[in-house]
């Protein structure tokens, strides 16, 4: 059965007006897409339920998680310094797949803080993919890609008033790999009759393990949990 692991924080930085980068020091190993469900003692009862990270690299020991600030869990995370000791479990969930991908063109395509698990699947990937990402406001975390990329292109809402999927044409792709909100992901499979694409669903979890069902999505095979049967999934599955 599996259980929490203690993780000590080696960094935890603010990057973006409400976007912060942690790591910390684990032996575990993941693959792209997996996922770790975090909580702290500082949490205490309030609030109750750990919160479910995305991978966003590994790399000399440490594990690296990109979060938003939105809620009180991850208010209180950015409160956490060095040192501190994080309970984490995991590596859960079914990942990226990409053994098969070294002949294709490539693209990753992110929503906002859907850029998360995208980086570890860009150093993975022996062919080098095209970087889309789509912003509220200002970019961040682009420089990571740099040295594992061929190109990146980037919207704004806020400057350009473009969403990303309208500067993407799928079908100059054949491998398409996309983390974002649910409307970016169906407008990006609405426009695509070639490209094989892989998402990776975003959702609230309770256990991150498929015992409580509070992830259950609609998918074409009935219903799915995005933490035991995802967070990745075959765009034909959803939408």
């Amino acid at each position: 059965m599996r259980s929490y692991k203690k993780a000590i924080i080696t960094e935890n930085k603010k990057i973006n007006e409400n976007v912060w980068l942690m790591k910390v020091k684990s032996e575990i190993h993941t693959k792209p897409g997996e996922f770790f469900m975090i909580r702290s003692d500082v949490f205490g009862n309030d609030p109750l339920l750990s919160r479910p990270f995305s991978v966003s690299d590994e790399k000399n020991g440490e594990i690296s998680f990109l979060y938003l600030v939105v809620g009180k869990a991850t208010n209180l995370m950015t409160k956490f310094k060095i040192g501190h000791e994080m309970k984490i479990l995991g590596p859960l969930g079914k990942g990226f797949r990409y053994e098969n991908s070294d002949d294709k063109k490539i693209a990753l395509v992110a929503g906002g803080v859907g850029i998360a698990p995208l980086l570890y699947l860009a150093k993975k990937l022996k062919n080098k993919a095209d970087l889309y990402a789509g912003f509220s406001k200002d970019s961040y975390y682009l420089d990571e890609f740099r040295p594992y990329v061929n190109n990146i292109f980037t919207t704004s809402d806020l400057y350009d008033k473009k969403f990303i999927t309208e500067i993407l044409d799928p079908n100059e792709y054949d491998l398409i790999y996309a983390c974002g909100p649910n409307p970016m992901l169906k407008s990006l499979c609405d426009k695509n009759n070639k490209a094989l694409i892989q998402i990776s669903m975003e959702s609230r979890m309770a256990c991150g393990i498929g015992a409580c069902l509070g992830c259950t999505v609609k998918t074409n095979e009935g219903n799915l949990r995005v933490c035991k049967d995802g967070p990745v999934f075959d765009s034909k599955e959803i939408f």
